[in-house]
């Protein structure tokens, strides 16, 4: 409980962020039907491989690590986030083994605590995993904003377009590995990324399975509901949107209760903390029943010990990725015979870095 409290106060008052506002009603036509009756329209680029870049940059333990980079199918008006980054840590055991998309949180500064929490367990487990960094974070961030400050908002219209256009980029990532050969592909989100995590769901129906760890219905209530959102409430009583009505409204199409999973419910997994002050309980009983009661494990944990302490979220997620993965794990299948391509081995391997 006290490491929530400090993370709340850290972002909220630490980084207080600058003052952004809703301008305009284009946010009153974001609930449109035809975004929910096929969410792949709003959420496009299903199908489409983007132009990718890569090379090897370096290895951790057990994986080589590939940077990788393509222009976003979805272009934001900050251009700093239009090129997509992200890295693949290869399973070197293993290199046909199925691949974890993460989808991370809200504000991370580096990307060292990504690999450590969860990139180097996965490919302990057998895994190889993909990232990509989320629109205006990491190199990605706009000059004189920090990572993530902008994601997320009183300009509910910016909050969209940034949940919109992480959502596409990593469908495109996904498109580009299966065109590599990879036929294994889950997602794992949490905090912000669950969010995220639970449209890619929604989008499409190939997913090997979809872990959401602190992530709940919508993003209205840790805004509304929590001490985490007091300044944007504030930012949003500015400009005459502090209204849950309005807000649901407005972010309805970045809310996955709103949606229902394309996989079988069998393959999605939402791990929670009963003592989350965050992404508090009822937000996430809301989604549970909303998805269908899928299999759910509650800890007795609050947000940030729940994502980021030993035997929390990971103790859940990997062994039920591998039940779901199965066949796979071992490097055996279909994917062998179709590695990835376009790697020199003659490129200088160094260590891994913050920098994506």
């Amino acid at each position: 409980m006290r490491f929530d409290d400090f993370r709340v106060w850290y972002k909220i008052t630490y980084r207080r962020g600058r003052i952004l506002a809703t301008e305009g009603d284009a946010w009153q036509s974001l609930d449109a039907p035809v975004h929910f009756e096929d969410p792949s329209l709003f959420y496009h680029g299903n199908g489409v491989v983007p132009r990718v870049e890569q090379r090897t940059v370096g290895r951790v333990a057990g994986a080589t690590v590939i940077r990788f980079t393509f222009p976003t199918l979805h272009p934001m008006k900050f251009p700093e986030t239009n090129l997509a980054v992200g890295r693949l840590y290869r399973n070197r055991g293993a290199p046909g083994a199925p691949v974890v998309i993460i989808s991370h949180g809200w504000a991370h500064k580096t990307l060292g605590t990504i690999e450590h929490l969860y990139v180097r367990p996965f490919v302990r487990a057998g895994f190889s995993v993909a990232f990509v960094a989320h629109p205006l974070h990491f190199e990605r961030t706009p000059p004189g904003a920090y990572s993530g400050e902008l994601v997320v908002s009183a300009d509910v219209v910016l909050t969209v377009e940034a949940f919109r256009q992480g959502v596409i980029d990593m469908i495109g990532a996904a498109n580009w590995l299966r065109a590599e050969g990879h036929r294994t592909i889950g997602v794992f989100g949490y905090s912000l990324g669950g969010y995220l995590a639970g449209i890619m769901a929604a989008v499409r129906d190939d997913w090997a399975f979809a872990v959401l760890g602190g992530a709940g219905d919508s993003p209205v209530s840790p805004i509304l509901d929590t001490p985490l959102g007091r300044n944007i409430r504030e930012d949003l009583n500015a400009c005459g949107m502090l209204d849950r009505a309005k807000l649901m409204r407005a972010w309805k199409v970045i809310s996955p209760a709103a949606f229902r999973p394309r996989i079988p419910r069998e393959r999605v997994l939402i791990i929670a903390g009963r003592y989350d002050r965050i992404m508090l309980p009822a937000s996430v009983r809301r989604l549970w029943r909303a998805w269908g009661r899928p299999q759910i494990r509650w800890m007795n944990r609050g947000h940030y010990a729940l994502l980021a302490t030993n035997r929390g979220l990971m103790s859940h997620a990997i062994p039920f990725m591998k039940r779901m993965s199965a066949g796979g794990i071992a490097g055996r299948g279909p994917q062998d015979a179709a590695p990835t391509t376009g790697l020199s081995g003659a490129e200088r391997a160094v260590r891994s870095s913050n920098h994506l």
